[in-house]
């Protein structure tokens, strides 16, 4: 398996979210790190924006299946649905639909309370 590609920045929280996921499942990756800004470093740049037209950070890119994702849901998302084939992290077929509910509530105050919180931070 390829690694995949991780793109973030130092400081901001939500590329901190898709390290967690990948490290869970145990997934090859590397980190690409950007400045804020424009310039050939910078997430407003013309490289990164071939990457995310929205200049934002965490974006994921899979060799493996040729996929480009970015905000941090649809990464998850992704990443749960083709890599956690075992239900590491996420409820699976069999689960009821209180463990799905559990999990939607969970990654909506990762996505909306939690990690915005460590962003007031930094």
């Amino acid at each position: 398996m390829k690694p995949l590609i991780l793109h973030g920045h130092y400081g901001g929280p939500n590329p901190y979210k898709i390290n967690l996921i990948l490290e869970n499942l145990n997934l090859p990756y590397e980190e690409k790190f950007w400045v804020l800004g424009e310039g050939s470093k910078g997430v407003k740049g013309p490289e990164f924006l071939k990457i995310n037209e929205n200049g934002r950070v965490p974006a994921l890119e899979d060799p493996n299946t040729g996929i480009v994702s970015w905000e941090s849901q649809a990464v998850i998302n992704y990443l749960l649905r083709v890599y956690d084939k075992s239900y590491t992290l996420c409820p699976g077929p069999d689960a009821s639909e209180q463990d799905r509910v559990d999990y939607d509530k969970w990654i909506a105050f990762l996505i909306t309370t939690f990690a915005p919180m460590m962003g007031q931070r930094n």
